[in-house]
């Protein structure tokens, strides 16, 4: 869980919208600014507090609530304070208009492409098939912390296979130990990449608690043949949900038009 990599997630994503085109990429700013320089448009981003309360979906789990402000700035030398709002006809944008704008760059991406599942992904292997043996077969792997019998003997194969026939073998037999639907092992999946010559294992759960761990199997191993004595693992993480609270106009000096767009934003974090 950190407040500073779903902010820095929120910042990326709008200076990345090409529905703000229009805004020079220097004037998208974090934190505190006075007195800032003239320019047309600026999006400053203010982190704000943080709370903890109980997720609705989930008794059990817990999430976050980071709140930030996002100060949006219009200024246009010369312009009426009809075009400060609602802009020129095919022309320069408003305040009005740029608002909606920054809304849509966040609607665009609710997750702010900061989601992603529980997995482990091998080292980068040698080649793309592999010779497994009767005496070199299989790894061990653990989901959300679970070894249910036959974990560690995750069977790969017992001839010379491609990457992705190995990766089809380890996700049946994961599949086969799955009990239900949540439980990790019943949807877990395995991939072969054959430009990179890793194999990715991974559950379809993103919750911070859950994890993949890939180790050496119980009895004839061949984890260091699939790249997997040295995995890069990492749990899960989402950001559950986004909401806009009321648009704040915050007019001080003319010709700037400035409005304050409150988000909420929600972390699901570990027990």
């Amino acid at each position: 869980m950190s407040f500073k990599n779903v902010y820095n997630a929120l910042y990326d994503q709008v200076k990345a919208s090409s529905r703000l085109d229009y805004v020079h990429q220097t004037q998208f700013l974090k934190g505190f600014h006075e007195g800032i320089a003239a320019q047309e448009y600026t999006v400053v981003f203010e982190p704000g507090n943080e709370e903890e309360v109980k997720d609705e979906t989930y008794e059990n789990r817990l999430e976050l609530i980071y709140y930030v402000n996002i100060h949006i700035r219009v200024e246009l030398l010369g312009a009426t304070g009809e075009v400060l709002i609602c802009g020129t006809s095919g022309g320069k944008k408003g305040i009005l208009e740029m608002v909606d704008d920054v809304k849509g760059a966040i609607a665009d991406d609710w997750e702010l492409g900061y989601n992603r599942n529980a997995s482990s992904v091998s080292a980068a292997n040698a080649g793309t098939s592999f010779n497994l043996t009767p005496s070199a077969k299989n790894i061990s792997v653990s989901i959300n912390g679970k070894t249910p019998t036959g974990y560690d003997a995750i069977l790969c194969g017992t001839a010379t296979l491609t990457g992705a026939q190995i990766a089809s073998n380890i996700q049946s037999a994961l599949r086969a130990l799955g009990n239900h639907a949540e439980d990790g092992y019943y949807q877990a999946t395995c991939a072969f990449d054959g430009s990179s010559k890793k194999f990715t294992i991974a559950i379809d759960d993103n919750h911070p608690d859950c994890t993949v761990v890939v180790t050496a199997g119980g009895s004839s191993d061949c984890s260091a043949l699939l790249g997997f004595d040295n995995p890069t693992e990492v749990s899960g993480r989402n950001v559950s949900k986004i909401e806009f609270e009321t648009v704040i106009p915050n007019n001080t000096f003319f010709p700037v038009r400035h409005r304050v767009l409150p988000v909420k934003i929600w972390e699901e974090i570990k027990r």
